[in-house]
């Protein structure tokens, strides 16, 4: 044994350390190993390499690792279920060609275990554009917080970025204030929340501001007034076209200095509407201006038999004024009931005229204006509740004329067709002039009698 440990050269290196010697075994087992294997090859990568391999050296205890880990090959990072988590010291990982790193569901794999990697401009993990980096999650380096991205996350177009539904008060999109943002409140539906409180919503039917549930394109809803601000170099305006632009006139509403305009746009595409003719002006003081040649319609364009079209009241009711249609047959009578509320009097004027042509008979102009002076009073008659002056009239007379009071402050008055033709169409203006304000003679309906 000792001839061949000798032969072998064991014994001069046992007895000389200065001697080395070169032994080629396939593996050798110690229960110690004492040197200095700075020349080992295929050691695990461990702290790194050393600066020096004098191990006197201080240099030898300080130790550099080269910035990329280059990968060749698609590999699993898949750590023992007695492991907390797979770590390297490398600050980049560079993936090559179509090369994958992938680490296994439910495992950990933490680059830069020393955290001594910089922000610098240097290739990095997918640095080739075509590899891949497959995780169930991404966390930040400590593992408590969202991962840091420096530049930025691209998605490609056909791909999308996918959050949760999240409320009013933990938005899936945020700023630096986690409680301003963008969420999902349920399936097709998109909202915007500020410091933690709703402000607009968009759902299928519309968008809604103050309200989670629009009823229509635009549904505005405030516990107080409800506002919308128009600002502008110029007076702002609204418009209203068809949807092709080109067969139906716009309305444009603006204003003008303090007074408040309608406009009629000129029909056309929107970037050839020039043309603004003014319909309508609400000037700053009040008053209702009609364009010229124009003319301001109230109710319907052709008059319903018997309905009270009250075009006009001024000083809050003192002066009333009424139109009212009728077609009478040979001793009809059109009749038209007033109330009012107190004994105060009112002077009611009838202005009547009739069909000249509808007229059997060709002398019948068919024209009066009656003027009567009424009181109410709960006990009161018609002769002391009432007086008619001498009618303008052309046909008409007084006996054309009546008025009702039964008690109360109720009353009526007719005017009968003094033709005695049928079909006869009549018009009525009725001007109620009460005596002062708090004296509301009001005209309440109209019928055939």
């Amino acid at each position: 044994m000792s001839r061949a440990r000798n032969l072998a050269g064991f014994g001069s290196a046992v007895t000389n350390v200065e001697n080395p010697v070169n032994i080629r075994v396939g593996y050798l087992t110690a229960i110690s190993y004492r040197g200095d294997g700075s020349e080992l090859t295929g050691t695990p990568g461990g702290l790194g390499t050393a600066l020096a391999e004098d191990l006197s050296s201080p240099l030898n205890k300080i130790y550099y690792t080269n910035a990329n880990l280059s990968i060749a090959s698609t590999i699993t990072v898949d750590p023992p279920e007695s492991a907390s988590a797979a770590y390297t010291q490398y600050t980049d990982i560079v993936m090559q060609g179509d090369a994958d790193l992938i680490v296994g569901d439910g495992d950990t794999f933490i680059p830069d275990i020393l955290g001594i990697g910089t922000y610098v401009d240097m290739p990095g993990i997918l640095s080739g554009g075509n590899s891949k980096v497959r995780a169930d999650n991404y966390t930040n380096k400590k593992g408590t917080g969202a991962a840091y991205v420096p530049y930025g996350l691209a998605v490609p177009v056909g791909t999308a970025v996918s959050v949760g539904y999240g409320t009013e008060g933990t938005p899936g999109i945020v700023g630096v204030d986690t409680t301003t943002g963008v969420f999902f409140p349920s399936a097709g539906e998109l909202a915007f929340t500020n410091s933690g409180s709703e402000q607009l919503r968009v759902t299928s039917t519309g968008l809604g501001i103050g309200t989670d549930n629009p009823t229509v394109k635009l549904d505005i809803v405030d516990s107080g007034s409800p506002n919308i601000a128009l600002r502008g170099s110029s007076y702002p305006s609204i418009r209203y076209s068809a949807l092709d632009g080109t067969t139906d006139a716009e309305i444009y509403y603006g204003i003008s200095g303090n007074d408040l305009v309608l406009n009629n746009v000129n029909a056309g595409p929107i970037s050839f509407k020039t043309t603004n003719t003014e319909r309508l002006r609400i000037t700053s003081g009040g008053q209702i201006q009609v364009g010229v040649g124009n003319t301001l319609l109230l109710g319907d364009s052709s008059p319903s038999a018997n309905t009270v079209y009250n075009y006009e009241n001024i000083a809050n009711g003192t002066i009333r004024k009424y139109y009212v249609s009728d077609t009478l047959d040979s001793g009809q009578l059109t009749r038209f009931t007033f109330t009012g509320t107190d004994r105060t009097s009112a002077m009611i004027t009838i202005n009547a005229t009739g069909s000249w042509t509808a007229s059997n008979t060709g002398s019948n102009h068919v024209a009066a204006q009656f003027v009567s002076r009424v009181f109410t009073n709960s006990s009161g008659t018609s002769s002391d509740s009432s007086s008619v002056t001498t009618p303008f009239a052309y046909t008409y007379s007084t006996s054309s004329y009546a008025f009702n009071n039964s008690g109360g402050f109720g009353y009526s008055i007719d005017i009968t067709n003094p033709t005695g033709d049928s079909g006869v169409a009549f018009f009525y203006e009725v001007i109620v002039q009460n005596a002062v304000p708090t004296s509301q003679h009001i005209l309440t309906a109209s019928s055939t009698a």
